[in-house]
């Protein structure tokens, strides 16, 4: 899992961080299912709206595999945890779109 790389991390609390590494693991194995091979895999986090009590997250996704395929996809919301699960759907439904991985079955 040493290929994750990861943009903005700095902005999250310590229980974000621990979301994130938690939600990382287990989608990175489904990534891993469809495309067999990742070479990479980034993440950017961005923060909006820091001056009232929510903070808005927007999280973009970026996955490269073999024979150069690159996957991409964004999501935001106000919750951290939320918004990490929509583009992390998002990503494997882009990958499942792009290579139909669930007919090759």
């Amino acid at each position: 899992m040493n290929s994750i790389e990861i943009t903005g991390i700095e902005i999250l609390t310590e229980k974000e961080k621990e979301v994130a590494d938690k939600l990382l693991k287990e989608y990175y194995l489904k990534i891993q299912r469809q495309l067999k091979k990742i070479i990479s895999l980034k993440l950017y986090i961005k923060e909006y709206k820091k001056e009232g009590k929510g903070k808005k997250y927007s999280i973009n996704i970026e996955v490269i595999a073999p024979a150069p395929k690159i996957f991409k996809a964004n999501a935001h919301d106000w919750d951290f945890a939320r918004t990490l699960h929509k583009v992390l759907n998002k990503i494997i439904n882009e990958i499942e779109h792009e290579l139909h991985v669930s007919e090759q079955h």
